[in-house]
């Protein structure tokens, strides 16, 4: 445990994107630290275990590529309190030539990343939503800093999150609501895993070693999401906070 038990002790915290990846490992991370949590995803399955995972969490189905949806489901969860903080980490990945891209593939990429991003920044702007002083924290990547063959739709994505980040922390300063997003590097997870099988070898080590430090773990996101929603940050809003094995810094 790399934080204190009570970080985030009495705080009502939203993991949208719960069910699997940086949402699981970030939904452990908090309710380890104390925080009080409702679980956001598409797989009933995996969010009942999440949910049992971390202590007998509140959770609930919902599609989130749909902005309506998500402001939907936010502005329900405040009806019994405030909302303290929320971690935004739904999404998925495309790596693939720009002129073999689909339209659906568009889609579906910029559905959760980016409308249901869209949503809970709708819900969050609302008055009553969030606790004057919480904090937001949206997935992004490196990719929306640095160009990469094969990443064209994914860079875009992840560059519109970015936007938003900055533009949102602007409009909820004066409630002292801050909003910030990680830029992520290559991190294990089971969609790191599919992309990593379905390419050559040399390919996944090239990808390496564009990491200083390798790879990176779930781990080391979901610390960086605790630092984000604590009272650590209260300084920190507007900006794309690095979490990539020094990938940027080559």
């Amino acid at each position: 445990m790399t934080f204190a038990t009570n970080a985030l002790a009495g705080r009502r915290i939203v993991v949208a994107g719960a069910s699997s990846g940086l949402g699981r490992a970030g939904a452990i991370v908090l309710a380890n630290a104390g925080a009080e949590l409702t679980l956001l995803g598409r797989n009933e399955a995996r969010l009942r275990e999440v949910a049992e995972a971390t202590g007998g969490q509140a959770w609930r189905q919902v599609d989130l590529s749909d902005d309506n949806a998500a402001d939907a489901v936010i502005r329900d969860i405040a009806k019994d309190a405030p909302i303290d903080g929320i971690f935004h980490s739904a999404g998925t990945s495309l790596v693939a030539p720009m002129r073999m891209t689909k339209t659906a593939q568009i889609d579906d990429l910029f559905g959760a990343a980016v409308y249901g991003a869209l949503g809970v920044a709708r819900a969050a702007s609302r008055r009553g939503v969030l606790r004057d002083g919480a904090s937001l924290v949206f997935m992004s990547s490196v990719s929306s800093l640095r160009g990469r063959r094969g990443m064209v739709a994914y860079s875009s994505a992840k560059a519109a999150t970015s936007g938003l980040v900055r533009a949102l922390a602007v409009e909820l300063a004066e409630r002292r609501i801050r909003v910030n997003s990680i830029a992520a590097g290559a991190i294990e997870t089971e969609m790191h895993h599919d992309f990593a099988n379905s390419v050559s070898e040399e390919m996944v080590r090239n990808y390496r070693d564009l990491h200083p430090l390798g790879f990176g773990r779930a781990q080391d996101i979901a610390d960086a999401v605790l630092f984000l929603l604590s009272d650590a940050s209260r300084w920190i809003t507007g900006v794309d906070l690095s979490v990539d094995g020094g990938y940027a810094a080559k």
